[in-house]
């Protein structure tokens, strides 16, 4: 029987070296694959918010839900109590998930996105052991009803903050609930779109720093500017009772937007809480240009560029919840 021959050393190294090629060839691909997979999914987890804001909406009279209220909230005459959320907060998440009275809501899972380490940021009052590294709860002991993980915030101008009397918390202007069908073009508007992936970003003063311990991700983002700068739209108002105005409120123009948000400093726009989470590290001068999943209120998902959503400005006509 003939002896089999044996490959020599320059053969080894030459299938190798082809195996190389190959595998250099195939990653950058993988990759690219695995990216898209996940921005895919992340997409496909909105659209299911979507739905149940839908569903939310079909029962409750077409009035969309608040990003937030305080657990135990109370207005008897013109107080609003509690003063801080002493009990935490009531999230919008938790309108959506568990059950409706059209049977089961939105999973936690959905309100998740991939892209995230885990999956999403905590609430502002986490349960034990759902903490970030470095973050602490704004009120010990508590524990928010929202989903454990969101990657997702809500816009502001559509589904309120919590001040709804004058002069709670500095309010000059109190929100009002926004009826959907108050919105027009609502293929145009934004409703909700993903948070940056750092909670530190995502604090009570628009940016955090390395001090800051507290994630404000019970809180909306929005895309005006109030008269003198002031992100808290409420605390701006000429006649309390009058509708608000362009004078009053303006859009963001893109100037405004921080090209690549880092945690410290201070934000001119609550926009630059939104994520860039999806695609190449690759940037452009100064800009990090990872895209982002937008819903849309009438419950399609675009994926696009923070910048791509200011003109033609995306982020609703008016400030609906403080007309």
């Amino acid at each position: 029987m003939p002896r089999r021959q044996a490959f020599t050393l320059v053969e080894l190294l030459v299938v190798i070296g082809i195996i190389a090629v190959l595998i250099g060839i195939l990653l950058p691909s993988l990759s690219a694959a695995q990216e898209q997979a996940r921005t895919i999914k992340c997409a496909s987890n909105l659209r299911n918010i979507g739905n149940g804001l839908a569903i939310y909406l079909a029962e409750n009279k077409q009035i969309f839900p608040p990003a937030y209220i305080y657990e135990g909230q109370k207005i008897v005459g013109n107080t609003q109590t509690p003063a801080a959320a002493v009990n935490g907060y009531v999230h919008w998440s938790s309108y959506l998930y568990g059950q409706t009275k059209a049977g089961k809501g939105v999973a936690a899972e959905a309100f998740t996105c991939p892209s995230f380490e885990q999956g999403g940021l905590p609430p502002t009052n986490p349960e034990p052991g759902n903490f970030d590294p470095g973050q602490a709860a704004d009120n010990a002991g508590v524990v928010d009803q929202q989903a454990p993980r969101c990657a997702f915030t809500v816009n502001e101008a559509i589904m309120p903050r919590n001040k709804w009397v004058i002069g709670f918390q500095g309010a000059a202007r109190p929100y009002r609930y926004v009826n959907a069908g108050k919105i027009k073009d609502s293929s145009n508007v934004i409703l909700a779109t993903e948070w940056n992936h750092d909670w530190r970003i995502v604090a009570d003063t628009g940016r955090s720093n390395d001090t800051d311990t507290v994630c404000k991700s019970h809180r909306p983002v929005h895309g005006f500017v109030s008269k003198g700068g002031t992100l808290d739209l409420s605390s701006v108002g000429d006649d309390p009772f009058r509708p608000a105005t362009t004078s009053v409120y303006t859009p963001v123009s893109e100037t405004q937007l921080d090209p690549d948000p880092k945690a410290g400093g201070s934000s001119r726009t609550r926009l630059d809480w939104v994520g860039r989470n999806h695609g190449k590290q690759n940037k452009q001068g100064d800009w990090n240009v990872k895209s982002t999943n937008f819903l849309y209120v009438d419950g399609h998902v675009e994926t696009k560029h923070i910048r791509d959503t200011l003109n033609p400005f995306q982020w609703g006509k008016a400030v609906y919840s403080l007309e």
